[in-house]
């Protein structure tokens, strides 16, 4: 029987196996290829509750990373303005910016009823006021190291009415698990008919360390009218 010379099979052996290590080297770069994207967003008025496909994420201004590649929903809420959807496509690997400016749903309406004097001219009209806001952490501050928090409560306050509001006062009330845990008187000064006051107020308020912003409910109530 013939012998095979002993380089020429080394050599071939050697080409079998190198070639095998590079194939699996060259497939390494694919398997680190990353599979989950990152989203950022941010929304007017901040402090919207963020909700990608139905699951809470927290609230804007946010910034969300680790989520599969794939198309996604995206909800803006927040008290007092209509609800802002979009689709949203994560990239493997990449960014989306998301800039949503949420529309204001008008306050519930509050009648006012006054008894002027009778004269020969026609009666003048009523001041219709609309109030509705929203209540966030003030810049550098957070509410889950202390008891008493500080928070900033943005009000809006509309006329809508046909005559003028000479002073006009609400109660910003703070609402934990359906229970009041504190109130601010919020000033509006003069609401002129068809005029729009936009106020900020400092509270603090007892909140409990483990506080979530869908938990907490703000409302304007005890809307107070003079003319």
């Amino acid at each position: 029987m013939p012998r095979i010379p002993a380089i020429p099979f080394i050599t071939a052996v050697c080409l079998v196996l190198c070639g095998v290590f590079l194939s699996g080297c060259a497939e390494n770069p694919r398997t680190l290829t990353p599979d989950t994207g990152s989203v950022r967003i941010l929304s007017s008025p901040p402090g919207a509750e963020v909700y990608l496909n139905g699951e809470y994420r927290g609230t804007t201004p946010a910034a969300i990373s680790g989520i599969p590649a794939g198309n996604y929903s995206l909800e803006l809420r927040a008290n007092g303005y209509d609800r802002w959807t979009s689709p949203v496509i994560i990239q493997r690997g990449g960014l989306a910016n998301i800039s949503a400016t949420l529309d204001i749903i008008p306050g519930t309406s509050v009648p006012v009823t006054f008894t002027p004097a009778v004269t020969a001219t026609a009666l003048k009209g009523n001041p219709d006021i609309h109030i509705d806001g929203y209540w966030m952490y003030p810049p550098g501050t957070s509410g889950t190291t202390e008891n008493m928090v500080p928070l900033l409560i943005h009000a809006n306050g509309f006329n809508v009415g046909d005559a003028d509001a000479r002073v006009v006062t609400a109660s910003a009330n703070l609402y934990y698990g359906g229970r009041q845990i504190c109130w601010k008187t919020v000033y509006f000064g003069t609401l002129k008919a068809g005029g729009h006051v936009i106020t900020e107020t400092m509270i603090s308020c007892p909140l409990p360390s483990n506080l979530k912003s869908a938990d907490l409910t703000i409302r304007f109530e005890n809307i107070v009218i003079s003319r």
